[in-house]
């Protein structure tokens, strides 16, 4: 069976409700975020990337994977374009993160 569904989503950060830190140098920044998704479906899995928001000369774009999606008050796999929901990200720098950011996804390495 093919998959027609498109690959790509946008969100858009309305609020940015916490982040937590890694404990380690290992371990990953966790930020949970209202968003609306601008385009594209938003999956469980994907990876998205801030761009523009590098912490320093020559390090990478930040990104994070989307880990948990609630949509009124319940568990979901997917957020659809115009819709809104709360989202889990995890991935270092999410201390970047920012009112009115839009996210990209981009290719899981």
């Amino acid at each position: 069976m093919l998959d027609n569904r498109p690959k790509t989503a946008a969100l858009s950060i309305e609020s940015i409700e916490s982040v937590t830190p890694g404990v380690t140098a290992a371990a990953d920044d966790v930020a949970v975020c209202v968003v609306r998704c601008v385009e594209g479906t938003a999956r469980l899995g994907m990876v998205f990337q801030h761009p523009g928001s590098a912490v320093g000369p020559g390090t990478a774009t930040p990104r994070f994977l989307l880990t948990a999606i609630e949509w009124y008050g319940k568990q979901v796999e997917q957020l659809d374009t115009v819709r809104s929901g709360k989202v889990t990200l995890t991935g270092a720098g999410a201390e970047t993160l920012a009112k009115r950011d839009v996210l990209n996804s981009a290719p899981r390495h």
